[in-house]
């Protein structure tokens, strides 16, 4: 096997010792089937082993832990083997490759980097390796943000389609009893009519809630990397109702673009070392047989040598002006960081704050006052007391108020989500 094939196939065992395990384990426990009823945590302990942007995020780290092995590594010596001196008309001579009439060398070179390159390397990977830690508990802070909010809303999506069904259910009932009293002349076709015009309102927003519950099953499921069971997707829900986490001193977003000016840092260090040029020293030893031509006899010399660049057309200054504005970069992008992250938690806070205020209003208030009205309504109609537009204006408007309730919660529940997420500093 060639010499590149071999440190090709060594690279590769490497790598698959390195990261084969915890594969295998990914693999392994994605196969799994989702429980089903589905609660938050369950949801959050798949969401950390299968969501493909936070394997994403580790396969990065990965990639930079290969990074920083390479910056510890130190240049090779070269070996040169050198033929001279050969007469095409005298020949090489007989007897052994040592006896042949022709000059021979062998020379080694090794690069001696100078200006501590060779550290500030290590150190902007060291840097850049711990950046991308931060990254994949970043992955993980707003893909749970995205899982929560997926969670709430189908779990807002399961009691909608409930309530659909149930008003379905109520309508169509409704209309039977309507229609068989209106063939017994008790009452009017257009009462019996508007009964069946809402069932049939009702049969098509139940059917608008299926549509949406899909839609909801197939959201989250795409974040537990569970597509094959996105039909069978339920959860079951627990209404956060208070914070649960207190402000993290720094959050994970913040810590990566942190590290990355670290390693600018260090990157414009590393340019700036380039001033000081490397040398590559040589050694060499010359052989040279008896022959036609040298009839002195055999002899053996050595030389030693040091060559460095001559920086006759430029000193690396453009190196040095990326790494300075790579700096400014990171400075900048680690000051849009601080201030987002802030800004988010003020932001939040006023969000949950403001949510949990209308959910409180909407149950303890303004849904028992519709339901108090409807049934009003149904014992007024059953007694004769009030007509068909009053019942079915109570209906929908109980319907109305029961489905904002829903959406109400979930989005307080969103709101809290935000909130967690906003002051999320924990590492994976």
């Amino acid at each position: 096997m060639p010499h590149a094939a071999r440190a090709l196939a060594a690279a590769a065992a490497l790598v698959a010792v390195a990261t084969g395990g915890a594969r295998a384990q990914f693999a392994a426990s994605c196969a799994a089937p989702v429980p089903v009823p589905l609660s938050l945590a369950a949801a959050e302990a798949r969401l950390a082993a299968c969501n493909r942007e936070v394997d994403a995020a580790r396969l990065a780290h990965d990639a930079a832990a290969a990074d920083l092995r390479i910056a510890r590594q130190r240049p090779n010596p070269s070996l040169t083997l050198g033929a001279s001196n050969v007469n095409p008309h005298a020949g090489i001579g007989a007897g052994a490759l040592r006896d042949k009439t022709v000059d021979s060398s062998v020379r080694v070179e090794q690069l001696v980097e100078r200006g501590g390159k060779a550290q500030l390397r290590v150190e902007q990977a060291r840097a850049l390796l711990a950046a991308s830690a931060a990254d994949i508990a970043e992955q993980l802070r707003a893909q749970r943000l995205a899982l929560r909010t997926a969670f709430f809303d189908l779990a807002a999506a399961q009691e909608k389609a409930r309530l659909q069904r149930e008003f379905r259910r109520l309508s169509e009932a409704s209309a039977d009893a309507s229609r068989r009293r209106f063939e017994a002349g008790d009452i009017p076709r257009v009462e019996a009519d508007r009964f069946r015009l809402d069932a049939v309102r009702a049969a098509n927003d139940e059917r608008q809630s299926q549509s949406d519950l899909q839609r909801a099953r197939a959201e989250l499921a795409r974040l537990l990397a569970s597509e094959a069971q996105a039909d069978a997707l339920e959860v079951s829900p627990v209404w956060p109702d208070a914070p649960s986490r207190a402000p993290a001193a720094e959050r994970a977003d913040v810590r990566a673009a942190r590290l990355r000016l670290e390693a600018a840092e260090r990157s414009r260090d590393l340019a700036r070392s380039l001033a000081t040029r490397d040398l590559t020293v040589g050694m060499q030893a010359d052989r040279w047989p008896v022959s036609e031509t040298n009839t002195q006899g055999t002899g053996i010399s050595y030389s030693l040598s040091v060559s460095f660049p001559l920086q006759v057309r430029h000193a690396n200054e453009g190196e040095a002006l990326r790494a300075l504005a790579d700096l400014a970069a990171a400075r900048a992008a680690l000051a849009k960081a601080q201030a987002q992250a802030a800004s988010d938690g003020r932001i939040s806070e006023e969000e949950w704050r403001a949510a949990s205020e209308r959910r409180r209003r909407a149950e303890e208030e303004v849904a028992p006052a519709a339901r108090d009205l409807a049934q009003g309504a149904e014992f007024a109609y059953a007694h004769g007391a009030s007509g068909v537009l009053e019942l079915l204006d109570a209906r929908r408007s109980l319907k109305s108020v029961e489905l904002d309730e829903v959406q109400l919660r979930a989005e307080a529940a969103k709101a809290w989500a935000r909130r967690e997420a906003a002051v999320d500093g924990a590492e994976e």
